[in-house]
């Protein structure tokens, strides 16, 4: 891939009944997907979700359960390309939230609302753009273990 791509990371965070977390985008509140964010320069991809979800979804009430082997490696259309990035290299993790959900608030800069779905509905709900992002969890994790798989 020709150009620089953006560190990013990724959410795929469970509830105590392990429903998965999405959210829409404010400019498009159809565009269901998981809380992402940008990786500030010297800050390590741990601390990076976590501080991305605090400040999408305006809590840190997360338990890292996992991170993906893989990466989701994608470039972006030419129209959205703003500086010397031409895509987005993201870290998976998959994370337990330990709060309930009138503890969440979503910054409505960057999102319109969220969504509790069970696992076999995200395909449903994610926007096409999104779901290479979810075949890799299902790939590499046993979701009701969250455990890796053995590839």
């Amino acid at each position: 891939m020709d150009g620089k791509l953006r560190k990013n990371v990724l959410g795929v965070i469970f509830d105590h009944e392990n429903n998965v977390l999405i959210v829409s985008r404010a400019n498009d509140p159809l565009h269901w997907q998981f809380p992402q964010g940008g990786v500030d320069y010297g800050e390590n991809r741990t601390d990076a979700i976590i501080r991305e979800l605090g400040e999408e979804l305006g809590t840190e009430k997360f338990t890292i359960l996992g991170e993906c082997p893989e990466k989701h490696v994608y470039k972006w259309a030419k129209n959205l390309i703003r500086d010397e990035n031409v895509g987005q290299e993201q870290t998976i993790f998959l994370l337990r939230f330990n709060g309930n959900s009138s503890e969440i608030r979503v910054d409505q800069r960057e999102l319109g609302g969220f969504l509790w779905i069970p696992p076999n509905k995200v395909p449903i709900f994610l926007h096409d753009y999104r779901k290479p992002v979810w075949e890799l969890v299902e790939k590499y994790f046993n979701l009701s273990t969250f455990e890796l798989k053995s590839t």
